[in-house]
């Protein structure tokens, strides 16, 4: 009597056949699949997360990503950002009152924690990241904050996540222009493709604290490199990060000038800020009453003081700030984040494409700059809360981008915005995708070798289990 055959799905380029299959056949199909499906965890893609604390001079943002894993280390990664909260106050606040940090930190740790699947927590990694908040904080201020940090983060008992020896550190501000760097480059699809090292841009990055600039040079690179591997590719970047460069210090640099100049008076006037913008301002044991008068020459004046400082005497050339050496930009695209693209933005010095006019801002910084504060409004809609510091900045961005870092006064190659593709480019997704590289491994998902009956594994039986696995192995590895 005629063996009635048994049948078994196969998949085939996304359809599905019927197979005969003998009963001589079966036992070893059977095996063949519940192998498969028992090596699961070595095949099937897995999802990860990561925890990242960014610690800032004005608040702790709490952010969670995810991706799935990859199967080789030469594959882009495909971070998503999940979960994203801003908590205040900073890190910093807690300088002199480390007994209420605990309390601060596990509301952060819980809050992550119903963010990421509890089966993943204790294969997720979690990180806390300081940056220019903690960096200005004396020596020992920060050490006593960030050792009580890690003794609260790396306590088991406090959360599921994984602690490591990186987990709780403060970032250089190399470190965070690299990240930055890495997150523009990301988004605008450049690790992703084949594309020549001239298609990578470049990133200017303005916080409050410092700003940074970030870049792979055309020439020679002598100083201040950074190497990274992405994706199973090196490249070598030059960033410098400026310390007191930032929005608020440059703003605190400037009071403190016009103070030195003035030692015994108790009311001066501040050439950066907008006539009728009066406040105080406490210098120690004294208040100083600081009065806007408008004048952007003497505020220009100023901050090419600060800018040109020492720059006779840099070496090796070229230099920016002071003397910083700098290699030349070279020709490729710039972003400029952060406080660039705010004021950019207030004072409209970019196209409809984001596109930075050097050109448009100055003039429209010397004009802005000459206006009462109420004019200022009037005009430029921008709140009088930030009136004095818009004018500030923009003169400060027009002479650090083309004296300092060596742009051109009509380039077209700065685009100054917050975001591109509808992502945000701020450093801490490129930090994840730093930390994640640096741990990462292959995970191969191929056919799983079994024994045939045949000597020689050319029976029908040995193709149709090689076939069985290759077609497995390969819907693992497009699921």
């Amino acid at each position: 009597m005629q063996q009635v055959p048994r049948y078994l799905l196969f998949c085939e380029e996304g359809t599905f056949s019927a197979l005969a299959l003998t009963s001589e056949m079966t036992v070893h199909v059977i095996l063949s699949m519940a192998t498969l499906f028992l090596m699961d965890r070595a095949c099937a893609v897995q999802v990860q997360y990561s925890v990242m604390l960014d610690a800032g001079s004005s608040s702790t943002k709490l952010r969670v990503y995810s991706w799935p894993e990859r199967s080789s280390t030469s594959s882009t990664l495909h971070i998503t950002e999940k979960y994203f909260l801003r908590i205040k106050p900073p890190l910093s606040s807690f300088q002199e009152n480390l007994e209420l940090l605990p309390e601060y930190l596990l509301n952060l740790t819980s809050l992550a924690q119903s963010q990421v699947p509890y089966y993943s927590h204790n294969k997720t990694h979690i990180y806390l990241l300081a940056t220019a908040g903690i960096r200005f904080l004396k020596e020992e201020k920060a050490k006593s904050l960030m050792d009580t940090v890690r003794r609260v983060l790396s306590d088991k008992r406090n959360h599921n996540f994984k602690y490591t020896e990186r987990s709780v550190r403060i970032l250089s501000g190399e470190e965070e222009g690299v990240f930055a760097w890495i997150t523009a480059n990301y988004h605008n699809g450049f690790f992703s493709s084949n594309r020549s090292l001239s298609k990578a841009v470049g990133v200017l990055e303005m916080g409050g604290g410092s700003t940074q600039i970030t870049f792979i040079p055309d020439g020679p690179l002598l100083a201040h490199m950074f190497s990274l591997r992405i994706a199973g590719k090196i490249y070598n970047l030059y960033s410098h990060s400026y310390l007191n460069f930032g929005k608020d210090y440059m703003d605190r640099r400037i009071k403190e000038y016009l103070i030195q100049q003035s030692p015994s008076a108790k009311t001066i006037l501040n050439p950066c800020s907008l006539e009728n913008d009066n406040y105080n301002y406490d210098n120690g044991d004294t208040t100083v009453i600081f009065r806007g008068s408008s004048s952007p020459s003497e505020c220009l004046s100023i901050i090419s003081n600060f800018l040109r400082h020492s720059y006779d005497t840099c070496y090796p050339k070229p230099c920016a700030i002071g003397s910083i050496y700098q290699p030349s930009i070279g020709s490729d695209i710039f972003y400029a984040t952060a406080s660039f693209a705010f004021i950019a933005a207030d004072l409209n010095a970019t196209d409809a494409t984001g596109r930075l006019d050097i050109v448009k801002l100055n003039q429209t910084a010397h004009d802005y700059c000459s206006k009462t504060i109420e004019e200022a409004y009037s005009v430029y809609r921008v709140p009088s809360a930030y009136g004095s510091s818009t004018c500030m900045m923009a003169l400060y961005i027009t002479e650090l981008l083309t004296f300092s870092y060596g742009f051109p006064v009509n380039t077209n190659r700065i685009f100054s915005f917050q975001k591109v593709n509808g992502k945000s480019l701020d450093w801490p997704f490129g930090a994840v995708v730093y930390e994640a590289e640096l741990m990462a491994r292959d995970y191969p998902c191929g056919p799983i070798p079994l024994e045939t009956n045949a000597a020689a594994g050319q029976s029908p039986t040995a193709l149709l289990e090689l076939l069985i696995l290759l077609c497995f192995s390969t819907l693992c590895a497009f699921v």
